[in-house]
């Protein structure tokens, strides 16, 4: 063994608490890059995610852009049969057939009736639209009409 005198003695816990230091300096060096390298990960990610959400968001968008632009196009295109269909009728059944025209025609088929499921109800995006069960009692209710040919 070793004599442990003043000097001696200094020196080991010297060398000792140096070592001590370095081995946790190690550790907290091994532990704080770690959590820096996983924090780098999720900011990534993050990123990734972001701009993931931005494309789809972009691409909701011009789908429902086209959409709109479809139906339009079917709108006019309904607009025009109706039209050639009521043309038609008014020219070969010698005027014994009213045929209203889409401008005099009733616009209130659409309108919200106030129906009981909706209450309290308002959209801000679309107003007072009507719903499928304001469609679907009109719908009903007009099979129930004797229709003129």
């Amino acid at each position: 063994m070793i004599p442990l005198d003043d000097d001696t003695s200094i020196w080991a816990v010297g060398i000792l608490s140096f070592a001590l230091g370095l081995v946790l300096g190690c550790i907290g060096a091994y532990l704080f890059l770690g959590r820096y390298s996983h924090t780098a990960k999720l900011r990534e990610e993050l990123s990734e995610l972001k701009e993931r959400f931005s494309d789809y968001r972009d691409q909701v968008t011009q789908h429902f852009m086209r959409t709109s632009e479809l139906v339009q196009e079917m709108t006019q295109s309904y607009r025009a049969v109706y039209e050639h269909l009521a043309t038609g009728a008014r020219e070969l059944c010698d005027g014994e057939v009213e045929t209203p025209s889409l401008e005099t025609a009733d616009k209130g088929l659409l309108a919200d009736s106030g129906h009981p499921d909706d209450e309290g109800y308002s959209d801000e995006l679309f107003g007072d639209t009507p719903r499928i069960s304001d469609l679907k009692i009109k719908v009903e209710s007009e099979k129930n009409q004797p229709r003129q040919h």
